[in-house]
C-alpha cells in the first residue's frame, strides 16, 4: 500500500502537463514560451537550436509577441538586452 505522500505526489506529477510552445510566423524563430513565475522567455529556432532568456518581463513578453516583425523585435530588443544561455 502506498503512503499517503507517495499516492499525492504521484497524482500531482500526473496532471501537470509540459507548458505549450506558440508557434510564430516568422523566418528566425519557429515558437516560444514564457514561463512567468521564474520570467524566462524559451525560444526556439527554425535551426533547432533553443535559447532560455532569462528576468524577462511580463511587458517584454508581450511587447515581443504584438511586434510586427518577430525577428525584427528579438534582434533589437531581447537578444542582447537579457542573460541567455542555450538549452542543450
Amino acid at each position: 500500500m502506498k503512503s499517503f505522500f507517495r499516492q499525492w505526489f504521484s497524482r500531482k506529477n500526473k496532471t501537470e502537463e509540459e507548458p505549450k510552445y506558440k508557434q510564430l510566423d516568422s523566418d528566425l524563430i519557429k515558437a516560444t514560451r514564457y514561463d512567468l513565475e521564474s520570467q524566462h522567455l524559451y525560444i526556439q529556432f527554425h535551426d533547432g537550436r533553443e535559447f532560455v532568456y532569462c528576468k524577462v518581463s511580463p511587458y517584454a513578453y508581450n511587447a515581443f509577441l504584438n511586434a510586427d516583425s518577430f525577428s525584427e523585435h528579438f534582434h533589437s530588443f531581447i537578444s542582447q538586452r537579457y542573460l541567455h544561455y542555450q538549452v542543450m
